[in-house]
């Protein structure tokens, strides 16, 4: 997993992964741990700066966070965190037609 050094501010990644896999473990490590809460906006642009990568591998870890359904994207708004199992439940209460069967 990518690595914090505090004393240079920037982040060291294992050269033996992909830097978006480590991201994402990152990411995931944060909504986890509840760092980062539900409805957290999270905005590709610090990640960019922070992790001193580009859009295309910030995209790519956040397009694995939203399949794994820990966040959701909302058109010209951005993506947050899910507030849980539960957020993923169709929002009128009602189970789909194939859970019902």
């Amino acid at each position: 997993m990518a690595r914090y050094v505090e004393h240079t501010r920037t982040w060291e990644f294992d050269e033996d992964r992909s830097r978006w896999e480590q991201i994402l473990e990152v990411l995931t490590a944060r909504i986890d741990s509840a760092e980062w809460g539900p409805k957290y906006k999270i905005s590709e642009v610090k990640l960019m700066e922070e992790f001193g990568v580009s859009r295309p591998t910030i995209r790519k870890a956040m397009q694995r966070l939203r399949a794994a359904g820990k966040i959701y994207t909302v058109p010209n708004l951005g993506s947050f965190v899910n507030a849980g199992p539960e957020a993923s439940a169709p929002a009128n209460g009602l189970k789909d037609k194939a859970s019902a069967e």
